[in-house]
């Protein structure tokens, strides 16, 4: 058995976890981001990264089980609300 989506190759954990870890900004004022604008797309605490990156992976293991035919996230961004 092959990948679904053979255009894709990221499964979704993977696609997860790339988007999230491009999001993290540690080390950078949040004070500072905020007056610069630029805080919208950034996490500035490493808690506040675990805990989205906990309950992401409840989401993908719902995706999973629910919904297998979602191979992107952008396809899974709907049903985000149920």
């Amino acid at each position: 058995m092959g990948r679904k989506n053979k255009a894709y190759s990221k499964d979704l954990h993977q696609q997860a976890y790339d988007r999230l870890t491009g999001m993290q900004a540690f080390s950078e004022s949040k004070r500072e981001a905020i007056k610069a604008g630029t805080d919208r797309d950034k996490i500035f605490s490493f808690n506040t990264y675990k805990t989205y990156w906990k309950h992401i992976k409840y989401f993908i293991r719902y995706i999973k089980e629910t919904h297998p035919e979602c191979t992107t996230l952008k396809s899974a961004k709907k049903y985000v609300s149920e």
